[in-house]
């Protein structure tokens, strides 16, 4: 139910997201690489966020390093865990914005944090799509993240890799 177009759309959405909402400084590199699904054997935290529509339902869960350069990074000037539910926030609206442009009527939720554990049964929600990644930004921080879609209707759309990415950090959007 999901074109592969759509499939490639989804990834660049959410490269896009995360090189423009988890990187702090526009100088620090970011590598992001396809990553064999998340086992759930990691301690720590994700962050939770999802997306939903009349068609289909994102769910996007971030994985923030439990390491010094981590928590370092994001919690320079603040508590870690809201630092990583803002940045995870900041990521997640992006990718809604960039949806919005295709998909009316998309709704957003509040992040939530849970024991990393439980990516070991996301496979048993049965997404329609699932796409795991290794981000790396600088020499040392470290973000797993899994993307899935679960749909009720098929889903096809194309972002073209040029598209002009949002600039509206911080604005509040009124429905």
């Amino acid at each position: 139910m999901i074109s592969a177009q759509a499939r490639h759309s989804l990834a660049h959405v959410l490269h896009r997201a995360v090189r423009s909402r988890l990187v702090l400084d526009a100088g620090d590199p970011c590598t992001i690489t396809d990553a064999p699904p998340a086992t759930g054997d990691a301690a720590g935290s994700v962050v939770v966020l999802t997306i939903a529509s009349m068609g289909f339902r994102y769910m996007l869960f971030l994985r923030f390093g439990d390491d010094p350069a981590t928590a370092g990074y994001y919690a320079a000037t603040g508590d870690l865990r809201d630092a990583l539910l803002e940045r995870g926030n900041l990521c997640c609206g992006a990718i809604n914005q960039d949806l919005g442009r295709h998909f009316p009527d998309l709704g957003m939720s509040t992040p939530y944090v849970l024991d990393a554990a439980c990516l070991r049964h996301v496979d048993s929600l049965h997404p329609d799509h699932r796409a795991d990644f290794d981000v790396v930004i600088g020499p040392a921080v470290h973000v797993a993240v899994t993307m899935c879609l679960f749909t009720r209707v098929p889903v096809d759309f194309h972002v073209a890799p040029d598209a002009e990415e949002a600039t509206t950090d911080g604005e509040l959007e009124l429905f």
